[in-house]
């Protein structure tokens, strides 16, 4: 299978825990998605954008979604993939916390199956979806064309909007760091925030501004 560059750089557990289950993995840029699952020439390969819930409502709030799909169903036909989204996470969550209506999130679900014509999977978090890549990848079959995982593609390099998203999610993660730098917009301001400052930022509750702030505020000491 091949791992998106840009997919891999934010979450390398995940090449880490498919190579462990005996997953031959290559990393490269992917026009379109996070996963390509190789097939012999008689299946179809299936190309996987995979998101969190967090990821899905933060894409249906400023209307992403639409945008990402058709990128997903475009690079898919052009190849002959099959496309898929992989939803990791309880759905209902977004109406238990956020206050969403859930019919509202399942009418975005069946435009995405019905309209744009790409199959939805659920899985409940990240280790149940990488079970089912590397289920999925074995019934697939093995592909007779090596070329692809011979090498392991050098990956992209980061432009500098990336670079600092990298950086804060190693604080916060992919979600709130987003949210961390829309609200502050520069690193130096964020490291300047104080533990009230942090707590004005939607998800940041008592405990984790008060982690970001030791993270950015601790004297580092060599060990």
């Amino acid at each position: 299978m091949i791992i998106d560059s840009r997919e891999d750089s934010k979450h390398p557990d995940f090449r880490r825990a498919l190579s462990v289950r005996g997953m031959r993995v290559a990393v490269q840029p992917l026009p379109a998605g996070d996963f390509l699952l190789l097939a012999p020439p008689d299946k179809q390969c299936i190309l996987v954008e995979r998101k969190t819930v967090d990821d899905l409502a933060n894409s249906i709030r400023d209307n992403r979604i639409w945008e990402q799909s058709k990128l997903l169903r475009e690079a898919a036909e052009k190849d002959g993939h099959q496309p898929l989204i992989v939803v990791e996470g309880w759905i209902g969550a977004l109406e238990k916390y956020r206050g969403w209506k859930i019919q509202s999130v399942l009418r975005v679900l069946d435009t995405l199956m019905l309209d744009f014509r790409i199959p939805v999977l659920n899985t409940p978090n990240a280790e149940a979806t990488i079970e089912w890549i590397v289920a999925k990848s074995k019934s697939l079959g093995e592909t007779k064309d090596k070329r692809v995982l011979r090498m392991r593609v050098e990956k992209k390099p980061m432009d500098l909007n990336e670079r600092i998203l990298y950086v804060v999610e190693g604080l916060a993660g992919p979600t709130i760091a987003r949210r961390l730098l829309s609200h502050f917009k520069t690193i130096r301001n964020l490291a300047n925030a104080t533990i009230s400052d942090l707590l004005k930022v939607e998800g940041v509750g008592e405990k984790r501004a008060q982690e970001i702030y030791a993270v950015l505020n601790t004297p580092w000491r060599e060990s």
